[in-house]
């Protein structure tokens, strides 16, 4: 079986509910893999150096081939990679051809799928937030933070412990790599020490006209400030760099992560954390560059040249970061795919080499019995013993969802809302006002397993490097699936006290 057979139904449904969930739709490669509206551009490329060859020479060369309408964009000494624009379907040929280029592949430009839909808590913007807890049972196990009780993320990954051994990520810094982000949130403002966009025309701050900011909400729900106000993140002391490598709808360019990680890594991030994917075919197909009725910017993207070589410039990314001692984290995707059986794609960049690929679990039932388990592999979730690293909280539901209305510590909605991720994120442009939003989906369960990284980085701030985390989180994890490593939660659902008691 290649997917879950109720997810063909999950999507409209849940569009209906109008909560934000990650879901995606069927993917099927037909055309461009880009279905965004943003502006058009020239098709770009990357050029992939030979090991150790002089990047100034080959940029030289490419300039004299005389293609139309060239742009090197930036050549990145480190990893030996070109970034180039020309409209001209000539140059891949001629540019294979100069000395020391070992490949030269189409910069594809994807639909990365952040989610659209949202559920805003509008009785808790932030200027009508509680100043005190509301639900004094759950409270009494989470800290001071008003809202906190609505986070049972953080008692999945047993965060509160953590924090009373000493450990909530000071030192520690968290590049997270996403869509535009609320800047001026003022439950993550405090700890951004550095934002950038790699977004031609856009800044990093979100200007999407969803008004839900899935950056923020991975951002707080790492890094969101322990000050006894609205919520609080799993490693609240911890610094973030906030990186923008894709539009506020959600698509970019495979160089933008790659730039992303660049940045992170040259700017000693400790851990960054992508929670975004995409599924890159592993065949041959044609690109039509946004543009099904103009035939002429078609681009066969080659299985055994284009797809490969992608690959393997993002790898070199990657494993870049993992060499200067970054732990990379990817959400794996939410499709409900078995990667242990899937042929025809899979999702990048979780399976990228040196990334910690995180999938999702969650409660069913929660907004009922707050006791209940927390640790049910989400129905969305991607998965595969060869594909899934480790489990961390990002939200589940049912179909049909439950849609008994319950009173949670005097919130009141559908039982299926309290299963999914509550934190920062929402903005209403006209009243200026920030709301919490419930989120739910594999790009909620990579932020937690990143700020559990984060911890330990904090912790142990010359010692700690990738080998030493995924060793640690391994050591520690809670075996919640099949014995030993499964297809649901890999070597198991990360733990944050046991994590730093090591």
């Amino acid at each position: 079986m290649r997917k879950n057979p109720l997810l063909p139904l999950a999507l409209p449904l849940l569009m209906l509910l109008v909560v934000s969930s990650c879901k995606k739709d069927l993917h099927v490669i037909n055309g461009s893999l880009n279905t965004s509206q943003g502006p058009r551009q020239d098709r770009g490329f990357i050029v992939i150096a030979r090991e150790g060859a002089k990047l100034e020479s080959i940029s030289a060369s490419l300039f004299k081939l005389g293609v139309k309408d060239f742009r090197l964009k930036e050549a990145i000494k480190e990893i030996g990679l070109i970034h180039v624009q020309t409209p001209d379907p000539s140059f891949p040929e001629k540019a294979r051809k100069i000395a020391d280029v070992q490949s030269v592949v189409v910069d594809l430009v994807m639909n990365w799928r952040l989610p659209t839909e949202h559920y805003k808590s509008r009785e808790f913007n932030k200027a009508a937030a509680p100043a005190t807890a509301p639900y004094a049972k759950s409270q009494a196990s989470i800290g001071t933070n008003p809202l906190a009780f609505l986070q049972w993320g953080l008692s999945s990954v047993n965060a509160p412990d953590a924090w009373r051994k000493g450990y909530k990520g000071r030192g520690a810094k968290v590049a997270v790599l996403d869509g535009g982000f609320l800047l001026n949130d003022s439950e993550i403002a405090p700890n951004i020490i550095l934002s950038h966009s790699f977004i031609e025309g856009e800044d990093v701050q979100y200007q999407g006209a969803e008004g839900f900011s899935h950056g923020t909400h991975v951002a707080g729900t790492i890094a969101a400030l322990d000050d006894d106000f609205g919520v609080v993140g799993v490693a609240p002391e911890a610094k973030l760099i906030l990186v923008k490598v894709l539009t506020d709808a959600g698509s970019g360019p495979w160089s933008g992560i790659i730039d992303g990680i660049m940045y992170a890594v040259n700017h000693d991030a400790n851990v960054i954390n992508m929670s975004l994917g995409g599924e890159l075919p592993r065949r041959t197909f044609t690109d039509d560059n946004g543009t099904p009725d103009d035939p002429s910017d078609d681009y066969v993207v080659e299985y055994n040249r284009d797809i490969k070589d992608l690959v393997l410039a993002l790898n070199r990314a990657t494993v870049y970061a993992n060499l200067r001692g970054v732990t990379v984290v990817a959400a794996a995707g939410n499709d409900g795919y078995n990667y242990d059986e899937e042929k025809n794609f899979i999702t990048y960049p979780a399976a990228c080499l040196g990334v910690l690929s995180i999938a999702s679990n969650g409660p069913l039932g929660w907004g009922i019995n707050q006791d209940t388990t927390l640790y049910v592999p989400s129905i969305f979730t991607n998965y595969g013993k060869s594909f899934v690293h480790y489990g961390a909280p990002g939200g589940n539901y049912t179909l049909p969802p439950n849609f008994q209305v319950v009173n949670v510590g005097g919130i009141v909605r559908p039982e299926y809302v309290f299963n999914f991720v509550f934190s920062i994120g929402g903005y209403e442009a006209s009243t200026g006002s920030f709301y919490y939003v419930w989120s739910s989906g594999t790009s909620m369960a990579a932020p937690h397993a990143s700020a559990v990284a984060a911890l330990l980085y904090g912790k142990y701030p010359r010692l700690m490097s990738p080998i030493l985390v995924d060793l640690v989180l391994k050591k520690t994890a809670g075996d919640y699936g099949a014995p030993g490593k499964d297809a649901y939660f890999g070597r198991g659902q990360v733990n944050a006290a046991k994590a730093v008691s090591y």
